[in-house]
């Protein structure tokens, strides 16, 4: 999945309707997209009406609830949602009418038409026929009143043989919940509605289609939504990508409080579970997560995150390891790990964290006041008057007595990680001695 802070700021601001777009790709996958299709007139181009990217698993009635659940959870302002607008055949509609209890699920009128016109030109009628059918529904999506649909109905019925028109499900035309909504647009308003889908739908479609592998796909996916909101006018503040988290917090005041307040209660139980240097360390990674767009794929067991850089694998069981550097190196909560808390809104357990890093840990004791005072010594600025071999001395000290209060996979580790540091200064042409 992935949704920027822009995105959710809109979704906040027009969460009452809200449409489904599912685009088929290579490999049995399929890209869902979600946009706002409620009145929105502060938005300028389609890419704006875009709040939420997802590629399930698969298209299982299982997988989909958990693609829609996530939604969710990314956005608070689900529950005020009242209409729901999909495409014919979407797969598994009971997952999402069960997702959003509250709201009503009908066919979206740009689907309905989109289908009705790739069916005509499938059916390779007399020019004149087809150009007259065209140009009638074209006028039937920008003024969607009774009379232009019946007119299109009859149209269809003179032109179209008797055993062609069951496959077109004229019948549409003439159910007014489907057009109910659309009827409120004015010509211009429906013309740009329209315009602005196709050229939404297509281009993630193309993006979609070009065969990556799936993070590489969200990742260009993501890419090709910043570049076009990008490109939007001025007056576009909502899905700017200049200063995505100062915008979300203008436009979407409703979702900040609940976000703000799992953001303190998780630096919270880093302070209090975690010693003071292994909670400097794990803050400083979970203000990378604050200030970040993360990528979330879900999986069986493990989740992959990526945040701005390679994708790492997080265990679900106790959410307590990660393939990242730093939580194979320190066995501290990763960025990678924060980013599943904040966004299942849960806080630091201690049974996640080793017992070296916990408070009351009397056994480690004086690995704790070497790691203050090493912590101390590295984030020190130079002073110049201070000797040199005393700074070198006393450093050489502080590593000694870490090495010496730890286990000993914790020793291998630090051990090799001395060792490239070593090799980085010097060189492997050269035996350092350790």
């Amino acid at each position: 999945s992935f949704q920027s802070a822009a995105m959710g700021g809109v979704f906040a601001r027009f969460p009452r309707a809200l449409l489904v777009h599912r685009a088929g790709g290579p490999a049995g996958r399929a890209l869902y997209v979600f946009l706002v299709a409620g009145p929105a007139p502060a938005l300028r181009g389609g890419m704006a009406r875009v709040v939420h990217l997802a590629v399930p698993r698969d298209e299982s009635a299982g997988s989909l609830s958990r693609m829609y659940g996530v939604f969710r959870a990314f956005n608070p302002a689900w529950a005020e949602t009242r209409l729901l607008l999909v495409g014919p055949g979407l797969p598994q509609p009971p997952a999402l009418a069960q997702a959003f209890p509250a709201a009503e699920v009908h066919l979206s009128v740009f689907h309905l038409c989109k289908r009705l016109q790739q069916q005509i030109q499938r059916l390779a009628l007399e020019g004149r026929a087809e150009r007259l059918i065209l140009a009638a529904l074209s006028d039937t999506m920008c003024a969607a009143t009774e009379s232009s649909r019946r007119k299109m109905h009859a149209l269809l019925g003179d032109l179209v043989t008797p055993d062609l028109l069951p496959q077109l499900h004229i019948h549409w035309l003439l159910d007014g919940e489907i057009w109910a909504v659309h009827r409120e647009r004015t010509w211009g308003d429906s013309s740009n509605y329209f315009r602005d889908l196709e050229v939404v739908t297509q281009g993630l479609s193309q993006v979609f289609s070009t065969g990556l592998s799936l993070e590489s796909c969200i990742t260009s996916l993501a890419q090709h939504y910043q570049k076009c909101v990008s490109k939007s006018p001025p007056d576009t503040a909502t899905c700017s990508a200049t200063h995505p988290d100062h915008r979300a917090a203008q436009a979407a005041p409703q979702s900040l409080p609940a976000l703000g307040l799992t953001e303190e209660l998780i630096e919270q139980s880093l302070r209090d579970i975690c010693t003071e240097p292994a909670a400097r360390l794990c803050l400083s990674e979970f203000a990378v997560v604050q200030k970040s767009v993360q990528l979330i794929g879900a999986g069986e067991d493990a989740l992959s995150i990526q945040i701005l850089e390679d994708a790492h694998r997080v265990d679900l069981k106790g959410l307590s390891s990660c393939t990242c550097r730093f939580n194979q190196d320190f066995q501290l909560p990763c960025r990678h790990i924060l980013a599943v808390l904040n966004l299942d809104r849960n806080t630091l357990q201690p049974e996640t964290l080793s017992r070296q890093w916990q408070k009351g840990h009397d056994a480690h004791q004086a690995g704790r006041d070497s790691a203050d005072g090493l912590l101390e010594i590295l984030k020190s600025s130079w002073n110049k008057s201070l000797d040199k071999s005393l700074v070198v001395s006393f450093l050489t000290a502080e590593i000694s007595r870490l090495l010496t209060h730890c286990s000993r996979e914790e020793f291998e580790c630090r051990y090799r990680t001395l060792r490239e540091l070593a090799d980085s200064w010097i060189g492997p042409y050269v035996e350092v001695k350790l």
